[in-house]
């Protein structure tokens, strides 16, 4: 392996625009992008804690060979802390809620020690807008929102644990700058991490967005299959959320939410002019 190969995480709560920031990414040359692993021993594996959706056919998932018992966390690491050789940059995108708290120390420590942690968040009322809709559409059993907590208070948990151990506050971007000033903020993001920024991932044609478990690709990654970049919006443009089509509980887990995202936010990368 490459001792100049970059490692970097970004984790987000759902609909924040994780998954067209790793198309972004993925023009990059010598790059190798790996997402929600840690989602798979969460939602799918021998012992998931998350029960929302059904059962996993070994044919829904495509991931290096392995078949759903072997979704677990020590294999998911593995997977992520494998030697990738001929690549300068492993890129990694998961979702907080879906790690337990005994994993903590593990993606700081070890073969994670050298990984760049970083952060993606979106203002709660659009992420979790955004997230109702998508989780009605699939018919989740026994929820309004996937997760039920909307996820903010997961990253925040982990964002803080990360700022602790580490001694530093690590990059966070926020999805609204994205759309505003999409070329500054990534060109502030690749500074930030120590990737060379290119002009070329600010466009992209479309194609069909890989992921391990093919039961999130007609509702979850549809949009950004059909997508040829950044949808750049000019501050305060954009349609208030509805928030009267919404139930009352997930209308107070946005409020509960925009505590952490209003912390988080102060720490923001800004973009960079």
């Amino acid at each position: 392996m490459d001792f100049k190969q970059k490692k970097v995480i970004l984790w987000s709560p759902p609909r924040c625009l994780s998954n067209v920031f790793c198309r972004s990414i993925e023009t990059l040359k010598k790059t190798k992008c790996i997402r929600n692993l840690f989602s798979g021993p969460y939602y799918f594996g021998p012992n998931h804690p998350c029960h929302i959706y059904a059962p996993l056919l070994d044919s829904q998932l495509d991931l290096e060979g392995l078949s759903v018992k072997d979704l677990t966390y020590e294999q998911m690491k593995a997977l992520v802390t494998a030697d990738y050789p001929d690549v300068d940059l492993v890129f990694i995108k998961d979702h907080p809620h879906c790690l337990p708290e005994s994993l903590y120390q593990d993606l700081i420590s070890g073969a994670f020690a050298s990984f760049i942690h970083t952060f993606l968040i979106r203002d709660p009322e659009r992420a979790l807008y955004s997230n109702y809709k998508a989780s009605l559409s699939q018919q989740l059993i026994g929820s309004n929102l996937d997760p039920p907590s909307g996820g903010f208070n997961e990253m925040y948990k982990f964002y803080n644990f990360i700022k602790e151990k580490q001694g530093t506050t690590p990059v966070i971007v926020d999805a609204a700058d994205l759309q505003t000033h999409p070329d500054e903020t990534m060109r502030s993001f690749c500074k930030a991490v120590g990737i060379c920024f290119d002009s070329n991932m600010m466009s992209w044609e479309p194609a069909p967005f890989h992921g391990h478990y093919n039961v999130w690709k007609a509702d979850w990654h549809q949009q950004v299959s059909q997508s040829t970049g950044f949808i750049k919006t000019k501050p305060g443009e954009q349609k208030p959320v509805p928030l009267y089509e919404m139930p009352s509980d997930v209308v107070k887990c946005i409020e509960d939410s925009r505590v952490y995202y209003t912390e988080m936010r102060k720490d923001c990368i800004k973009p960079l002019f």
